[in-house]
């Protein structure tokens, strides 16, 4: 299974917890009244990741709204509570991160009365991609809920994994059971063993700690990071660490270790609510809704997927394709709607602008032909440097340095600088994170440009929109797109483009043959990767992730570069197509025939400041512009993060309050804070490590035999923790 990034960690929200958080404007304000979870995360807290990521997951499971309502459909949003560092958006793609990736589970809860166990059955039939593919089993009873006297409350929790629920193949298990043989004590045990390939993975741990948990003893343990010991009073935490629980060196009289604050922390938060800034009511993004297809292409409508903004998800995905029929399910009320899709998507750009003088110190990307013939790495580094600061023959952009993505993230070699050398009126494209994508530079301006982009589904029929009248003439002058791709197009970075570098006429009609899909007028030909073409025939192309066209324009400009001049073109369109889902559009119509419009997520550029530091400090983020999204929902993104193996964390965290938007209409508040603890070198001198009161558990004593998934027609009764 997956780690996470952003848990509802068991047991740091109970051992570390008491950061308080100021309210923001009136009393009785949704932001006054909106909650922030606080977590500490520590190397020796790994071992329980994985049930702290079931535990955040299957609370979005709402239980206790369904006791004895019978088994209940949920469709729970995996990104949320567990990590997928293998997804392959990163870099030249756009969006297919934020592409929504729901899990499908079936859940039972039953009580037989109010003081009897809450028992909770719940079956997930396919978790994980690939070959870490698995279904699941949980069984959680209750006995006793959390309280301020027992904050983890009484309960077992058991966990199965197997290869599907046709045979049954076990790949491991585990459980986790809350400390009662103590008396004035709290705490749990965790063992857990699963299964991957020839491999066995290993983790076990024993927590006990006083009633009011001003004092404890852990012992934890993984194959990934070995043994720690851990003493911890109301100050401070003591902590060691080897290969395995015997070797630890305070079985040997040993009691030195590493000595950390319980009461100072580095924050770092993931996850942000926007509000009003005037009214302090929370923002809502309603990017999509749930939806049901026939697996069997049938008048069946069995299986599950959601539609929005970002595309199309389905529990099997490329079940869905294009004329095909789902439903939308209101109280039993049925509205169908025919699935549309293209080969390809047109971005629209909003044109912004970022002064020269502003660019120092932000990260740019860049692609030219070397990177291709030279296999070592997989793109350039560059960076903005100055005559005056940097030590530089001259200010320009400079390749600073080689990117290599691996199994742990990018690692970067250091090269030059060497100055990207532009002629007259000359083009540089490069791409930030940062801000948001696409990058321009036109040689001699004192400026760069990037872009707020959303996509184009075809509901821009309106009065005044794009394709008002059914279709758009599109004129482009750099970049043209040649038409329908070959693999033989495909074989350098200039190879899908025009060469001669004279404008190019191109439409884009919500009707016909080509419908939503950009046609040169020059070959007649719809762009797009040729239908035969597969991912393995272009993996070793430069153009494997997709291509993008230049910027085209609704009129015709005078000169082929002011294409990229601010000041004269401020909306432009490219087109974007290949064989990957986010290089793709999927849309639905209604039974008018009209494509349906979906909220995009809120965008707009931010500056960071001292501040609006969570920290006090920006550091060498102070004035950097970002460009930052927000989907709903503790959904924010465009803050860079920076990678340590699996674990990623945001280069910076923003204060509660900080207003934002293009005229501060907006606030943000935390939603979710990490938290790390500080070092207290010598602070530790009174606290002794120890075996915990209760042994770490070696096997588990139940399971999560709760028989066969339940039939649940109808729609999910919860989606990513929302009761529908």
């Amino acid at each position: 299974m997956k780690t996470t990034n952003t848990a509802c960690l068991l047991l740091s929200s109970m051992m570390w917890s008491g950061i308080s958080i100021a309210a923001f404007n009136d009393a009785g304000t949704e932001y006054s009244n909106a909650t922030t979870k606080s977590y500490v995360w520590n190397e020796a807290l790994e071992p329980i990741e994985l049930v702290n990521s079931i535990l955040c997951f299957t609370a979005q499971f709402n239980m206790t709204e369904f006791a004895n309502s019978g088994p209940y459909l949920v469709l729970a949003d995996e990104g949320a509570c567990f990590d997928d560092s293998e997804d392959g958006s990163t870099g030249q793609s756009s969006g297919a991160s934020n592409t929504p990736s729901y899990l499908k589970a079936v859940a039972n809860v039953t009580r037989e009365s109010d003081s009897s166990p809450l028992i909770a059955n719940v079956w997930i039939p396919e978790m994980g991609t690939g070959s870490d593919e698995q279904a699941i089993r949980f069984k959680a009873v209750i006995t006793e809920g959390a309280s301020d006297s027992d904050p983890f409350g009484q309960f077992t929790f058991n966990f199965d994994f197997f290869d599907n629920f046709s045979d049954l193949t076990a790949l491991g298990g585990g459980e986790v059971l809350t400390v009662d043989s103590v008396e004035g004590s709290i705490g749990f045990t965790l063992y857990e063993s699963s299964q991957h390939g020839a491999s066995t993975y290993t983790q076990s741990a024993s927590v006990v700690m006083s009633s009011d948990r001003s004092d404890g003893i852990a012992l934890t343990s993984s194959d990934n990071g070995g043994a720690y010991a851990l003493s911890f009073s109301s100050s401070n935490v003591l902590l060691q660490n080897a290969s395995d629980f015997s070797s630890l060196p305070y079985k040997s009289g040993d009691n030195t270790g590493t000595c950390l604050s319980r009461t100072d922390f580095d924050s770092s938060v993931n996850r942000y609510d926007l509000f009003n800034a005037s009214t302090g009511a929370q923002i809502d993004v309603n990017s999509g809704f749930p939806i049901r297809y026939a697996s069997a292409n049938d008048a069946n409508y069995d299986s599950y997927g959601y539609i929005g903004y970002w595309g199309l998800w389905s529990e099997v995905e490329g079940a869905v394709t294009n004329g095909e029929t789902v439903v939308k399910d209101d109280g039993g009320v049925q509205t169908p709607y025919t699935v549309v899709t293209a080969p390809g998507r047109l971005i629209k750009n909003t044109v912004k602008t970022l002064s020269l003088s502003d660019a120092r110190g932000v990260s740019f990307s860049y692609w030219d032909n070397s990177v291709f013939s030279d296999s070592s790495f997989d793109q350039w580094v560059v960076s903005y440097m100055t005559a005056s600061q940097d030590s530089v023959g001259s200010d320009g952009f400079y390749k600073t340095g080689k990117l290599s993505w691996g199994q742990n993230g990018p690692t970067i070699t250091a090269f030059g600088p060497t100055q990207i050398v532009l002629s007259s009126n000359e083009s540089l494209y490069m791409y930030s994170e940062q801000l948001g994508g696409e990058v321009k530079y036109l040689q001699g301006k004192t400026s760069l440009t990037y872009y707020e982009q959303s996509f184009v589904n075809g509901s821009e029929t309106g009065s005044g929109e794009l394709l008002n009248g059914g279709s758009v003439t599109l004129y482009c002058y750099d970049n043209c797109p040649i038409g329908t791709l070959a693999i033989g197009d495909l074989g350098t970075w200039s190879g899908p483009f025009e060469t001669n570098g004279v404008q190019r006429q191109f439409t884009f009609s919500t009707s016909g043959g080509n419908a939503l899909t950009l046609v040169s007028v020059n070959s007649s030909e719809p762009v797009r990767y040729d239908a035969s073409l597969t991912q393995n025939d272009i993996n070793s192309t430069p153009n494997s992730w997709g291509v993008r066209s230049g910027p085209m324009v609704t009129s015709t400009v005078t000169n082929s570069y002011d294409i990229y001049d601010p000041s004269i073109v401020t909306e432009y369109y490219v087109w974007e197509t290949g064989l990957q889902n986010w290089n793709q559009l999927t849309a639905i119509t209604d039974g008018s025939g009209d494509v349906v419009s979906f909220e995009k997520p809120i965008q707009f550029a931010y500056t960071h400041a001292d501040a609006n530091d969570r920290s006090g400090n920006a550091g060498n983020f102070a004035g950097q512009t970002f460009l930052v999204n927000y989907g709903g929902n503790g959904d924010f993104w465009g803050i860079p993060y920076s990678q340590t193996d699996e674990r990623y964390t945001p280069e910076f965290s923003l204060a509660d309050g900080v207003l934002m938007g293009a005229s501060n209409e907006y606030v943000i508040k935390a939603r979710e804070i990490e938290q790390s603890m500080q070092s207290a070198t010598g602070q530790c001198s009174a606290l002794t490590l120890s075996d915990p009161a209760v042994a770490v558990p070696t096997s588990v004593t139940g399971s999560a035999d709760i028989g066969t998934m339940p039939i649940v027609e109808g729609d999910p009764s919860v989606i990513a923790g929302v009761t529908q």
